[in-house]
């Protein structure tokens, strides 16, 4: 007897998805381009095609929707509009400063005491920011001089008493920075976790 799921299975229907709009934040070209790219590498479209889509993903009146419409939609000017976007909204090197900018922003508040967050916030306000750096491939391993003391600059004070006692008491071995960043941000959630926030 012959099992053949194939002719009885029922097909699933995904629904569609739109298409992420773009303001002209950089904090969300990431998204966008990952997500847009699946059209511009497509061989399936023409050129003025991936160019009407990708003036439908701007927002109206944005900065970025200024700039897409300053190109007439030709097949010539697809290219030099995703060239423009790229350079003006999606350059690594801005978008790894204004990442950096926020976790400094992140830190200074919490050093002030002032928009503290709650613990369990402000772990996913780092992590988040952490790892956007690390999509810009700024990994821990590379940068985890520089992240640790960023990182721990913005923990509140019983947090990092804490985790300061946990790499006496040789709970959290330093033996690298990489490693000992990790392990921050690891004490880190045990802590927001143990604070049932």
């Amino acid at each position: 007897m012959k099992c053949s799921s194939s002719d009885n299975t029922p097909k699933l229907k995904l629904p569609k998805f739109e298409l992420k709009k773009f303001s002209g934040d950089p904090r969300e070209f990431l998204t966008f381009w990952s997500i847009f790219s699946k059209l511009h590498v497509s061989d399936d479209l023409t050129e003025v095609d991936k160019f009407q889509y990708l003036y439908q993903c701007m927002v109206l009146e944005s900065r970025a929707a200024r700039l897409i419409s300053s190109f007439p939609i030709t097949t010539k000017n697809y290219s030099k509009a995703i060239q423009q976007l790229k350079a003006r909204f999606g350059r690594e090197e801005l978008l790894v400063h204004i990442y950096v900018r926020d976790l400094s922003f992140v830190m200074k508040n919490a050093v002030a005491g002032r928009n503290s967050p709650d613990l369990a916030t402000l772990y996913d306000m780092l992590e988040t920011k952490l790892r956007t750096l690390e999509s810009l491939e700024r990994t821990k391993e590379k940068f985890a001089h520089f992240l640790q003391p960023l990182v721990e600059s913005c923990l509140p004070e019983s947090v990092l008493r804490a985790w300061e006692r946990s790499r006496i008491s040789g709970v959290a071995d330093d033996s690298t920075s990489q490693r000992s960043l990790e392990k921050l941000t690891s004490f880190f959630c045990v802590m927001k976790s143990n604070s049932g926030e």
